[in-house]
């Protein structure tokens, strides 16, 4: 019982992480976007943008 509760945990943490860290990564590219030129932006692609949202 304790291992499957641990392992529960160490899921859930691992997906806690990956979220923080995609959350980072996008925070890291809008501002890379805002430091670029507005010529040079191109729309993020629907389906990406579906992805994100999960």
């Amino acid at each position: 019982m304790h291992a499957e509760l641990h392992r529960v945990r160490s899921r859930e943490l691992i997906r806690e992480a990956e979220a923080y860290r995609l959350a980072r990564q996008a925070r890291k590219a809008r501002s890379a976007l805002r430091s670029l030129p507005a010529s040079t932006r191109r729309p993020t692609p629907r389906r990406l943008l579906a992805w994100l949202r999960g």
